[in-house]
């Protein structure tokens, strides 16, 4: 491992966005899931993941999700909006592997980020004020 290659630890610290990419006998990317996760809460997010149109209906999309669950075993996870192909791929996922992935939902602190943690925090203790009475 070369002095600018991330270590192992900086990979898969907390929040960081981290993907798994599967390439072609050519080296060239033709799959990519992208997810943030958290150790302390158990829980994730997949931001994305992506197969390129030729590799499509063979079953890559299949093997990254199976990839994750089997690098973070146990884990709750939720994905980002889904388009419509997207939702009948992760019920699909559902099925198969007993695990739900919502899109949307609560992460945990953690996965939140300090600019979402505040604002959520600010709308949680803000109240409009009344207008003065003259």
């Amino acid at each position: 491992m070369g002095p600018d290659e991330p270590t192992s630890a900086q990979l898969w610290s907390t929040g960081t966005p981290t993907e798994i990419v599967m390439l072609d006998p050519d080296g060239r990317v033709v799959g990519r899931l992208r997810f943030r996760a958290c150790r302390t809460c158990r829980a994730g997010r997949i931001l994305d993941i992506w197969v390129c149109e030729a590799w499509r209906h063979q079953g890559l999309g299949r093997e990254l999700v199976h990839s994750l669950l089997a690098h973070r075993p146990g884990y709750l996870w939720t994905t980002t909006s889904q388009t419509p192909d997207g939702r009948a791929f992760f019920l699909t996922m559902a099925r198969e592997t007993a695990v739900v992935f919502p899109h949307g939902g609560a992460l945990c602190r953690h996965l939140m980020g300090p600019f979402r943690r505040s604002w959520r925090y600010l709308l949680a203790h803000w109240s409009p004020r009344r207008p003065r009475a003259h």
